[in-house]
């Protein structure tokens, strides 16, 4: 009984801290999320996906534009009503006003998966932005899918990890969990990994969800841990950092300043990068206990979001509204950007590398704000700014 009356109270914790991460943001919000930024394949081209609150968009890596809707047939552009172009967004405010805080998955050339926060799996042309259908789903989502051969491990935000088959979309198992799943489940072995907030780190049978294994971490988990050297790397909300074996043993463990969110970051040497909600990034040695290299207090507000690493260079980004890069031999700040307005920094960034398919020159980092103004920023790799996506 006093275990779960802790579990209610941790709960009632997260969700007051994540009404205060969004605080000043539009109303219709359900107040636990920020913009997913990732990367999608479409017609041999990747482009920029983005997700928050009633839009889902595809963006040009090269501006920051939305993509334009063309006939395959012809490629001509294609127009709406008023004769003009298309944009390649996704609505929610046409199907009754629907949220989206996940990324879509692009299934074949014909299919798009998207999964709205109303609590539905939607197919969706990706050619023409239709909805030709909607599966119904037990509960609302705000993390993303995995997609593991033919089957897609959907996670719950009130709790349990859907399986269902991507021929027809039923249901093939559903593992419960007493609270919710706040982050995109993980491939490790032939074992899907759950985070939870019920203060558990899961592991299943990817084909039947029979549990393996669970360990209580002390404290909600709410991201998806980084799996190196056939080791889970994840932080918890009880201000501790964790390196945990296939089999579920805890092997290590590093007492941070405060709770850790985001996923880490390793380098070629096996140096691990975290941030917390105090504004500290730490770096620890996988190879030596996890000892610290260095610990140093970055932002003047909590960095949820897990860092970057490139090259030299350590990038974090802070709900004070600035990003941060730091040396990572020592953690010294060699520059920092401040976003106009400081909007909070809440969701995870993307490192873009140049190629021919995302049609861009130079190495990119995109980072995403609550600010709908400047939803989705762009910055080359010394800091420069290149372009803004706003609502």
């Amino acid at each position: 009984m006093l275990d779960l009356e802790r579990r209610r109270m941790s709960l009632y914790l997260i969700l007051s801290l994540a009404a205060l991460l969004v605080s000043g943001c539009v109303g219709a919000r359900m107040g636990v999320s920020w913009p997913s930024v990732g990367l999608v394949e479409i017609n041999g081209e990747q482009n920029i996906a983005l997700a928050y609150n009633n839009d889902v968009a595809l963006l040009n890596p090269a501006n920051g534009a939305p993509l334009r809707l063309v006939n395959p047939l012809n490629g001509a552009a294609l127009l709406d009503k008023d004769n003009n172009p298309r944009s390649w967004i996704l609505r929610g405010s046409d199907f009754g006003g629907a949220q989206f805080y996940s990324l879509p998955i692009v299934v074949d050339e014909e299919t798009m998966l998207v999964t709205a926060n109303s609590g539905s799996l939607w197919k969706v042309d990706p050619v023409l932005v239709d909805v030709p259908r909607m599966i119904p789903l037990d509960d609302k989502v705000v993390a993303d899918s995995l997609v593991v051969e033919d089957i897609i491990y959907i996670p719950y935000q009130n709790g349990g990890l859907s399986a269902r088959s991507m021929l027809d979309y039923r249901e093939i198992w559903r593992f419960p969990t007493e609270e919710g799943i706040w982050a995109k489940p993980l491939l490790a072995a032939d074992m899907i990994i759950a985070s939870s907030v019920d203060h558990h780190l899961y592991a299943l049978d990817r084909s039947s969800g029979q549990l393996i294994w669970s360990l209580d971490l002390g404290g909600s988990v709410a991201s998806t841990p980084l799996l190196a050297n056939d080791r889970l790397y994840v932080g918890s909300f009880n201000k501790s950092f964790f390196e945990i074996s296939l089999d579920g043993e805890i092997l290590n463990s590093y007492a941070t300043q405060n709770w850790v969110w985001g996923t880490p970051a390793m380098d070629a040497n096996g140096i691990i990068y975290l941030a917390d909600l105090s504004g500290y990034v730490h770096a620890l040695d996988s190879e030596n206990y996890l000892q610290p290299l260095w610990s140093n207090q970055i932002a003047e507000r909590g960095i949820r979001a897990g860092p970057i690493v490139y090259q030299d260079r350590v990038i974090v980004a802070s709900r004070d509204g600035r990003v941060y890069w730091l040396d990572r031999r020592d953690g010294v700040l060699i520059n920092s950007r401040e976003i106009d307005n400081l909007p909070e920094l809440l969701g995870d960034m993307l490192f873009l590398e140049p190629s021919d398919s995302l049609k861009i020159d130079v190495p990119l980092l995109l980072v995403s704000s609550v600010d709908e103004g400047r939803l989705l920023i762009a910055f080359e790799v010394d800091g420069r700014q290149t372009w803004v996506y706003p609502r």
